[in-house]
């Protein structure tokens, strides 16, 4: 019984991954970037448009 229940955390475990996986990468690399307020990357700027571009 304890087997079952072991199988089934894992393979509920595995599948909540790699459910969250699928939604980040929809996101972009950049939008789901847990550092994306304080990362120097360009990412922000080549898909937003600048205000310093006038």
């Amino acid at each position: 019984m304890i087997d079952i229940i072991i199988i089934a955390i894992v393979f509920g475990y595995a599948g909540w991954a790699i459910y969250k996986g699928v939604k980040k990468s929809k996101k972009g690399a950049c939008a789901s970037c847990s550092q994306q307020k304080s990362c120097s990357a360009v990412c922000d700027n080549s898909t937003a448009p600048s205000s310093e571009q006038k």
